[in-house]
């Protein structure tokens, strides 16, 4: 397919708890599923006491990052609720309540409206499990209050799981057939976090939303307005003009061993599988030097910068 440029937007998705009896219980769920429901009238007044627990597949040794839109969606929807049923209890279980920019508001007006919040630790985590009782089993929650200094057991109707954003699995394929960076946890990496934050190493290729790690549809929206900027500075022209210090080949000397494809961070070379040399793709070489640099048969070197001119500059020098 020809194309100009390639914007990543691939998005994320939900983690799918495995903890919590999320799953084996109908009265355990999600933070998107409960918006869904949220929306059904009258379900909030038959709900006498609600939990929601959040950092749930997040912030722990498997995803270490923090998922950033849960404590905002979280205190958001446990407004929603004390306003839909002001009688309805709910308790929020937080390790870090992280209602930044303007989510902030939604935090303040929780707390006014009676909504608790309790801290837990990692290392004692809420624990969910079943009570019988005569008019039918019941949902117990257990978590230990820092403040109050003791265990408390909440008898509830409803627990919310706050869960985490995960990248897709598919990123690794992507990644692989637009020579893009993935960072450790599986999100795209763009080329530098302050001067390029839209933009891969690869030219031609940006980036936007969730793709690149969690964030808001606020968040999504700026950096999709920045990606379209980005790519609109290579679609107005008619050519692009490339650096001239660009690395080029001696094939006699080449042995084809691929080091410096391996250490090229722009993908520009590639081995020719007939001649069995590397080759430099000129619109992608950035003239860093580092396949020059590696290079033991000493075949690359740098316009401008071959190591029969440096030797020259040295002994003038």
């Amino acid at each position: 397919m020809e194309h100009g440029i390639v914007i990543v937007a691939s998005g994320a998705e939900e983690y799918k708890p495995k903890e919590y009896l999320y799953g084996k219980d109908s009265r355990v769920i999600t933070q998107t599923e409960l918006e869904k429901r949220l929306g059904t009238s009258g379900y909030v007044d038959k709900l006498n006491c609600v939990v929601m627990i959040q950092c749930v597949g997040s912030r722990d040794e498997a995803r270490p990052y923090c998922s950033r839109v849960c404590c905002g969606e979280a205190v958001k929807n446990a407004v929603k609720i004390k306003e839909k049923s002001p009688d309805t209890d709910v308790f929020v279980l937080y390790r870090d309540m992280r209602a930044y920019g303007l989510t902030e508001s939604y935090y303040n007006k929780a707390r006014e409206l009676g909504v608790v919040f309790i801290l837990y630790v990692e290392n004692n985590k809420p624990e969910i499990a079943t009570k019988q009782l005569r008019s039918g089993d019941r949902l117990s929650v257990s978590v230990y209050d820092p403040i109050v200094g003791e265990q408390l057991s909440l008898d509830v109707d409803l627990v919310v799981l706050s869960t985490a954003i995960i990248p897709f699995e598919e990123n690794k394929i992507l990644s692989q057939l637009l020579k893009v960076p993935l960072n450790e946890d599986g999100f795209f990496l763009e080329a530098h976090v302050k001067l390029r934050p839209v933009d891969f190493a690869t030219e031609g290729v940006f980036l936007c939303g969730m793709a690149h790690g969690p964030k808001s549809i606020e968040e999504s929206i700026a950096q999709a307005h920045a990606a379209v900027a980005r790519a609109s500075t290579i679609l107005s022209k008619d050519q692009i003009e490339a650096e001239g210090t660009i690395a080029f080949i001696n094939k006699r000397r080449c042995s084809g061993c691929g080091t410096c494809v391996v250490v090229c961070a722009y993908n520009a070379l590639e081995l020719d599988e007939k001649e069995k040399v590397a080759e430099v793709n000129s619109a992608l070489c950035k003239g860093c030097g580092a396949c020059a640099a590696t290079c033991r048969s000493s075949a690359i070197d740098l316009n401008g910068f071959t190591n029969e001119e440096l030797i020259s500059v040295v002994s003038s020098l």
